[in-house]
């Protein structure tokens, strides 16, 4: 106890530490050599406890009794070392055994203030105390950050889910068009059925494959965001400053959550091959000269082998319709000149009005939609086309 009194009586006000080198100033306070040179050169030549002015060509002299009292003090401990301090808020320094009371921010680790003017002098140095709150609000920023991403993974979560029930729906209305298209045929079109079907399914299987690789990946990042947000409260309940401060060292955050990947699912191209083909037996189902107990054109349906001769099919069109579909044409619209508010799709053969504009103006663009369909009626009245098909 008379040694750690003694101690803080031989500490200079300057570095914090035991003199080194001390030397008195006419005013009767003492300091490190180094540390009062180093002082008046960013200061100015004055005391820096009672600010009385150092004269002018006086020199500093060494403080003799002094300086065999510091090696007393130094020579103290080497001489019984006493125990080793173990952790805790009053743990002393294993090589000067004084109270650990600075964290050297350069070696990260916790330092006494003898450590400061030798292995740190010229170091990054700050109080526990100091440090400590620095690096709570460090994590408690992390723990934000990993919060937020824990909200944005949910909520794309959610997003992928409400995709993956668009896209089972989607592919059940695709399914049961496809089955009311098909269960009108012959059986010779039963095998293109199942084809169609299966074609479907895969696409369907494989896009929720990645749907499940996605929701896989979130869930990962969801459990490690949250084993991250566990350990950061674990750090922030440590009482121990040395552990907090070296174990935070080695906290690493998880990962950013990047984007969700896009889903490959689109419906035209499941439909593009079924469409051309329908398209070819409506043009045989509607040509003229069939007549009720007449044999059937056969059916040219590329790769697919049929079972079996087709049986003959009556004809149920009116002689009107018939007429109608021998001046059928596949119109489309000019993208470049289509109206701002009209979406075109399927090959440009489809229009839809939309409320929000789909680009900016253009010369040569239709300013009022009403316009282009009235020029589109012109071009199409002349060949007698059905205008209902729009």
């Amino acid at each position: 106890m008379a040694v750690q009194l003694l101690e803080e009586k031989l500490t200079c006000a300057i570095c914090l530490g035991l003199y080194q080198d001390p030397v008195t100033l006419p005013c009767g306070h003492n300091f490190c050599g180094a540390c009062i040179r180093d002082w008046w050169d960013r200061c100015g030549k004055a005391c820096p406890e009672c600010r009385e002015p150092f004269p002018d060509g006086a020199e500093l002299r060494r403080n003799v009794a002094l300086s065999g009292v510091l090696e007393v003090v130094h020579a103290g401990p080497a001489r019984d070392p006493g125990p080793d301090p173990g952790p805790g808020p009053a743990a002393r320094c294993p090589r000067h055994g004084r109270p650990m009371e600075l964290f050297c921010r350069t070696e990260g680790r916790c330092v006494c203030s003898v450590c400061t003017v030798h292995e740190c002098r010229l170091h990054e140095r700050a109080l526990l105390d100091a440090e400590r709150l620095k690096r709570q609000a460090q994590l408690r920023a992390s723990l934000e950050v990993t919060q937020q991403q824990a909200t944005q993974a949910e909520g794309q979560l959610l997003e992928l889910q409400k995709q993956r029930s668009q896209i089972q729906n989607s592919a059940c209305i695709l399914a049961s068009w496809v089955s009311g298209k098909f269960s009108s045929l012959l059986q010779a079109l039963e095998m293109q059925h199942t084809a169609a079907l299966r074609s479907i399914d895969v696409a369907k299987t494989r896009v929720l494959a990645q749907v499940r690789d996605e929701e896989q990946r979130l869930r990962g990042h969801l459990e490690a965001v949250a084993r991250h947000g566990c350990r950061i409260q674990e750090l922030l309940e440590q009482v121990d400053e040395q552990t907090f401060l070296q174990e935070s060292q080695l906290l690493q955050p998880p990962g950013p959550l990047g984007p969700l990947t896009p889903l490959q699912w689109d419906e035209d191209q499941q439909l593009g091959d079924l469409k051309q083909l329908l398209s070819r037996l409506c043009g045989l189902l509607l040509e003229e000269g069939g007549h009720p107990g007449a044999p059937a054109k056969p059916v040219d349906l590329g790769p697919m082998e049929a079972p079996g001769p087709l049986a003959p099919v009556p004809s149920t069109v009116c002689p009107l319709r018939r007429k109608l579909w021998q001046n059928y044409r596949n119109l489309t619209f000019d993208p470049i000149s289509a109206n701002r508010h009209f979406y075109l799709s399927r090959q440009d053969q489809q229009v839809k009005h939309c409320r929000q504009s789909q680009g900016p103006g253009r010369p040569g663009r239709f300013e009022l939609w009403q316009d282009e369909l009235r020029d589109l009626w012109q071009d199409m009245v002349p060949v007698g086309i059905p205008v209902a098909v729009l």
